[in-house]
């Protein structure tokens, strides 16, 4: 684990120093650890959610338990990974909040958080695909790879589905201080989730990229917050 960690650090701080070389401000290495705890934790969270949720909420079946539990977690988080990696990037390209293509951004994105992994043409090709397609048919693209490594995820709450790519375009604004943008993706969320904004701890406020609410799980809401009805 040290190991890691210490890899971890040090793909931030080259991350940092290339995107210092490309934006024309002085606080890359502030927007590079704000994007990689922000993302970081959005996957997390999506794991929980689509998977330790589900089983919490309707049992384990055998049939649909995968033959090895820490490496189906390992394959679902970086399929998460990679779908962060094309939303955010688009995110950035059509915001310009880097002057450079999606190409570039995207590439850099994956080296930060997939590391050595992303030599694995699998996921080098997955990311390709994503950023062809248009936001809905990635979108559903994403599920399907879902359920096809873990059948289980698909048992999750479909809205949650709908709101992440959303809480990914949230991290991203947040990170590069447009506190606008994201506040118009929030409103977009309490438009598919309107109870978003019954929690009385943090009211479906904007977090800080990081934070986590402990009452209902923003930012990707617990079982109970996806499945209520107004």
């Amino acid at each position: 684990m040290q190991v890691q960690a210490k890899e971890a650090v040090a793909r931030r701080a080259e991350a940092a120093e290339k995107l210092a070389a490309v934006i024309q401000r002085g606080d890359a290495s502030r927007i590079v650890s704000s994007l990689a705890d922000g993302l970081t934790t959005l996957r997390k969270l999506m794991y929980q959610r689509i998977h330790h949720d589900v089983e919490e909420t309707y049992g384990q079946d055998s049939m649909l338990m995968p033959l090895s539990e820490e490496k189906c977690e390992h394959r679902i988080k970086t399929e998460i990974e990679v779908y962060q990696v094309a939303v955010c990037a688009e995110e950035v390209d059509s915001c310009g909040y880097v002057a450079q293509d999606l190409a570039w951004f995207a590439d850099w994105l994956a080296h930060l958080r997939l590391g050595e992994h992303y030599a694995d043409s699998r996921y080098d090709d997955r990311l390709s695909t994503y950023l062809d397609l248009d936001r809905e048919k990635r979108r559903s693209a994403f599920v399907k790879v879902l359920q096809r490594t873990l059948p289980e995820t698909s048992k999750a709450p479909l809205i949650v589905y709908r709101l992440f790519p959303l809480g990914v375009r949230i991290v991203t604004a947040i990170a590069f201080g447009d506190v606008a943008t994201a506040r118009q993706q929030r409103v977009r969320q309490n438009n598919w989730l309107p109870a978003i904004a019954d929690c009385h701890h943090c009211h479906g406020h904007l977090l800080d990229n990081g934070e986590v609410c402990r009452e209902c799980g923003n930012p990707v809401w617990k079982y109970q917050w996806l499945t209520a009805v107004d």
